[in-house]
């Protein structure tokens, strides 16, 4: 039997990394992780970092292993009275193949207090005047749990887009304060309404069922994070790779844990032996509306997400976008100072200066070649807009 692996949240970000997240899934070992009382410390000082990429391991490490959960008292207490302002945290809680030990607690106890948390964060709805800067939307679609009244009516479908406009909107004024004028609120309201809609509304018609259309048995999850973070300014031919002073930004990430974009759109699990550059050229198929590349889509009533309308929209906001699905991490960035690729040209005949719908490779950053990264369940998709 092979040993059980320590994953201490305190370095959550390096801890779910690639290399581990292979090697748990290979051995198909158990896997305990330790939420320590230094863990909102600890990710504040990550902020920059991806946490909706580390909910996506999370999810991964769960579809090969059970987990045990040892939770130290002040972290718990914090976590299951407020389960909506810490992401990573309320996906590990509604996991259905986790075992939770609270310091101080009995088993009994301990099941209580989880199961009133779970039911706190299904309780409670997005706020604009929350005390925190972080909220997640979680849809636990396996546990009966995947309409939760801010994105679903009543009829179980999704919100119209001018009502993810409405809640944005209010987000975003709440967010920037009086860095934005009531003009330049509609213009991001709008904008951001458009991603997010399109996003999440991508997840939903893919990212909740298996290939064979029946829903996910275990640990189906979805979400939606909305936060205020901060990152750093990107690379300019003045500063070189300098560090620059890190600016506020509005971050939304949508996840689920899907069959992912390339066995979704090729009706079969992804293997290894795949070429990389054809699930490149999936991902980009599932991306756009109506992208030429050859490939044919047979999923019934698929449109697209829109890349184009979405990177146009990010221009508009100067923002960022990151996509992760299979062995692909992808991204995009118009933000301040960053170098501008793949763009048509001014001469264009119908985008002049507009972002063409490609990615381009996260580690080689400049190229649109993908990179080899570890196969993850689902996808995770991270944007992030500045405020100032």
């Amino acid at each position: 039997m092979v040993e059980p692996q320590l994953l201490a949240f305190q370095l959550p970000f390096d801890l779910l990394d690639e290399r581990r997240g292979q090697d748990v899934a290979a051995h198909n070992a158990s896997v305990t992780i330790i939420v320590p009382d230094s863990y909102a410390n600890e990710m504040s000082a990550g902020m920059a970092q991806s946490e909706v990429l580390a909910i996506q391991r999370l999810l991964t490490l769960s579809r090969h292993n059970d987990i045990k959960v040892r939770w130290q008292q002040h972290i718990a207490s914090r976590v299951l009275a407020s389960p909506t302002i810490f992401p990573l945290l309320a996906v590990l809680i509604v996991l259905e193949n986790a075992t939770h030990d609270i310091e101080g607690f009995d088993n009994v106890q301990a099941a209580d207090s989880l199961d009133a948390g779970r039911r706190k964060l299904f309780k409670e709805r997005l706020k604009v005047d929350f005390f925190s800067d972080t909220q997640v939307v979680i849809c636990a679609d396996s546990r009966g749990r995947g309409t939760p009244p801010d994105l679903y009516g009543s009829d179980g479908r999704m919100i119209a887009r001018e009502d993810f406009e409405a809640i944005i909107e209010e987000l975003v004024t709440h967010q920037a304060g009086t860095n934005l004028s009531t003009s330049s609120a509609v213009h991001w309201s709008s904008a951001l309404a458009t991603i997010v809609s399109e996003l999440f509304e991508n997840a939903d018609t893919h990212g909740k069922t298996e290939l064979s259309g029946l829903p996910i048995r275990k640990n189906g999850v979805r979400g939606l994070i909305l936060k205020r973070t901060t990152v750093g300014r990107g690379r300019t031919r003045d500063t070189g790779n300098a560090a620059s002073r890190p600016i506020e930004a509005f971050e939304l990430s949508v996840f689920d844990s899907g069959p992912g974009f390339f066995a979704s759109f090729m009706r079969e699990q992804i293997q290894l032996h795949v070429d990389i550059g054809l699930e490149w050229k999936v991902v980009h198929s599932c991306l756009e509306r109506h992208y030429d590349s050859g490939l044919t889509d047979v999923r019934q009533g698929h449109r697209g997400m829109g890349l184009y309308e979405v990177l146009r929209a990010l221009q508009l906001l100067r923002g960022a976008i990151e996509v992760r699905t299979g062995r692909i991490y992808g991204y995009r960035t118009f933000m301040e100072g960053e170098f501008k690729f793949k763009m048509e040209p001014s001469t264009s005949p119908t985008r002049p200066g507009m972002p063409k719908p490609q990615l381009l490779d996260f580690e080689r950053r400049f190229v649109a070649v993908p990179s080899e990264h570890e196969l993850l369940v689902g996808s995770s998709i991270r944007v992030i807009v500045p405020l100032n």
